[in-house]
């Protein structure tokens, strides 16, 4: 008997990740069989993380949904689905959706979704243009970056170097970044490095598997980081450790900056942060006085009440030093790079399409705005896809309780019955990343990728955009922009620096000839004055204070009834709320605990292994704690996007987090959250 052969498809990962790895997927006889990471892309170089390298048990999963099936009953936990057709599910969306533009006009539809698909084709395209040409709510996508994308508003002040120049680096500053465990590829360049003699050092409230890996680690009480960053600023400045020469040429209010340094007490910023005065003493000096000195700057570092101002006043520390100047000096981010640079996103999401008077909902705020009577038009519809509000949205108890309202039809999009299901009136099976084409462009480096459909469709699962085509032609939406292809989309959103056919022909290309190691050696800031602003003209026009300031969090620095600092982590093998419902999350038993000092342990007659309720105002969740130094005194921390359905009843992280938004941008602010924790006691979750 002659063995049929087999083939590899070339596949781009289109998680939420700045990697974009190029996946070789072995397929034979229609099914694939294999996944490994392409050993020639320039980034992916072989290997593939821990949640990808699972890819085919999500694909080939048991449990995944291959039909579209329409809610039995009423919403909420335990509810059941029947199969229906494709041509039944898009009758009845089609249906709603009429009933609600005809009542309530077209901004009572609203699309729901953020990056579990991060192609530009199938999740931030088609499905855009669809919207926009309906005439629905926008959705400001908040939930990651929102405080980020604040203080970008005013300022460039996050762009980094690209990932290969970290080798020249001879300091590494870790700032709320984790690597290790979400950043596979980028280690690779540290640890070459450190092979060169650089010094390593983590700043992160929770000793992480990256802090564990550094030569040194300062816990900081979360959302404080301002506090540190300007008490550093103030040893640099008062001990003539600025770079003069680089500060006169490059930027502007220095002056203005340099007398808000003065004024500051040290004693209050360190208090604020939990550090030692002559900790960040030393960590200023060293960081000033080492070259190329990096920091490593992750997205955790906006989610608190200050968080914009946090992004600022960590960015002014390389333009102060003159860091800039050298290959491995200034910032090192996941921003900026081919997703940004490399694509005209208007061309891609064509906004021009929607009504300019077209509202602005705040995903963040998604359950206030489903609960308020006064939010006009109201929300009748709303379609959810590449998303889990109901277990990645903060307060869940309030955004489970909105989902539930009676007269909101609810559209999921997806490949399994997630939590966000049980609240879910229809359900849509949909494709993997081997089932459509697409394109990926990284958002951490300067490559891309087309990526071909590999495997047909799963059961009767289908991809996003021929969803939002199909849904165009049943609702009379006339627009050639909804039924371009791909590769059509390709050529319409690249920009001219990229060349179409070899992008669409090629596994990977690269979207720089050379990678830009010295981005602001020359200053080239993308701001008014083309400088770095320490002072800045447009905020103080807005009424905001327009230095680098320390914006106190919601709630991890004042008084509380919750004596806890509570830290929400991100888990190796899952990705916010994907991969966690895969067996090999199950049995992680270890994974789910709360981690929680001896100091705190003991005062509350705790101990390891002990089942505990973890609480606030807003909500609770029990675990299993864990004694460990990995916290300090007055900080507890748990991995979260566990599925509330899968936890036996035990709740989920985010019933504690807060809605309250950062200062700019309206991000959510998950790391500025108070807890209490005491032992279950057979106690019931409310």
């Amino acid at each position: 008997m002659v063995e049929s052969p087999s083939r590899i498809a070339q596949v781009a990962c289109p998680h939420d990740c700045p990697d974009a790895c190029l996946m070789d997927v072995v397929v034979k006889d229609g099914r694939a069989v294999k996944v490994t990471g392409n050993r020639q892309h320039p980034y992916t170089r072989g290997a593939l993380c821990a949640k990808v390298s699972r890819l085919l048990e999500r694909v080939y999963a048991p449990e995944r949904l291959l039909h579209p099936v329409r809610r039995v009953g009423p919403k909420g936990p335990g509810g059941t689905f029947r199969p229906i057709s494709w041509e039944e599910a898009i009758s009845d969306i089609v249906g709603r959706i009429r009933q609600a533009i005809t009542e309530h006009g077209a901004q009572s539809v609203l699309p729901y979704s953020y990056r579990g698909n991060n192609g530009v084709y199938q999740s931030n395209g088609i499905d855009r243009r669809f919207f926009h040409a309906l005439g629905a709510s926008k959705l400001a996508r908040t939930i990651c970056t929102g405080g980020l994308q604040g203080a970008l508003a005013y300022s460039d002040v996050f762009r980094g170097f690209p990932p290969e120049g970290l080798v020249e680096s001879r300091l590494i500053l870790f700032w709320a970044a984790n690597p290790v465990e979400t950043g596979l590829h980028l280690w690779p360049y540290v640890m070459e490095a450190k092979r060169r003699g650089a010094t390593l050092i983590a700043i992160d409230p929770y000793r992480s598997r990256t802090a564990r890996s550094c030569d040194r680690h300062i816990f900081i009480r979360p959302g404080t980081d301002a506090a540190l960053a300007l008490a550093m600023a103030k040893v640099i400045e008062a001990e003539g450790l600025v770079d003069h020469d680089y500060v006169r040429q490059y930027t502007v209010g220095y002056e203005l900056f340099a007398q808000r340094l003065r004024s500051l007490s040290m004693g209050e910023l360190s208090q604020a942060c939990g550090i030692p005065a002559e900790v960040i003493g030393e960590l200023a000096r060293t960081y000033a006085t080492t070259r190329p000195s990096a920091i490593r700057v992750g997205l955790g570092l906006q989610r608190s009440g200050g968080g914009a101002a946090a992004v600022k006043v960590v960015a002014c520390l390389p333009v102060l030093t003159g860091a800039w100047r050298h290959v491995g000096g200034g910032l090192s981010t996941t921003y900026g790079r081919a997703m940004h640079e490399a694509q005209d996103q208007d061309r891609a999401m064509r906004p021009d399409l929607a009504p300019a008077d077209t509202r602005v909902v705040n995903m963040a705020r998604l359950a206030e705005h489903l609960l308020d009577p006064a939010f006009h038009p109201p929300i009748k519809v709303i379609y959810v896809y590449n998303s889990n509000p109901a277990a990645s949205l903060p307060d869940q108890r309030r955004v489970r309780k909105a989902l539930q309202r009676p007269d909101l039809f609810t559209v999921l999009h997806d490949m399994f019955l997630t939590d966000t299901a049980d609240y879910a009136d229809i359900v849509l099976p949909a494709t993997s990343p081997l089932e459509h084409e697409d394109f990926v462009l990284a958002y951490g480096g300067d490559f891309g990728s087309f990526s071909p459909r590999a495997l047909p469709p799963q059961g009767e699962a289908r991809s996003n955009a021929e969803v939002f085509q199909l849904l165009a032609k049943a609702l009379g939406v006339e627009e050639a922009a909804l039924g371009v292809s791909a590769a059509d989309m390709a050529a319409e959103a690249l920009r001219d620096g990229v060349r179409v056919e070899e992008f669409i022909s090629k596994p990977f290309v690269r979207t720089r000839n050379q990678p830009d190691l010295r981005p602001r050696a020359l200053g080239g800031f993308n701001t008014p004055s083309g400088k770095f602003e320490f002072y800045c003209e447009r905020m103080a026009q807005d009424g905001l204070d327009p230095l680098p300031a320390f914006v106190p969090p919601h709630e991890t620095l004042g008084s509380s009834p919750y004596p806890l600092n509570f830290v929400s982590r991100k888990h190796r093998d899952s990705l916010n709320s994907s991969y966690t419902h895969l067996p090999i999350m199950a049995r992680q038993e270890e994974a789910r605990r709360l981690e929680m000092h001896p100091v705190d342990a003991e005062s509350r007659g705790l101990k390891d292994s002990d089942e505990v309720r973890v609480f606030n105002d807003r909500g609770e969740f029990v675990t299993r704690l864990r004694v460990s130094t990995n916290v300090p005194p007055g900080t507890v921390a748990a991995f979260w996007g566990w599925w509330d359905k899968l936890s036996g009843g035990k709740g989920n992280v985010n019933n504690v987090t807060s809605s309250a938004l950062t200062d700019l941008g309206g991000g959510p602010t998950f790391y500025d959250c108070r807890v209490g924790v005491e032992r279950l006691q057979g106690k019931a979750l409310a």
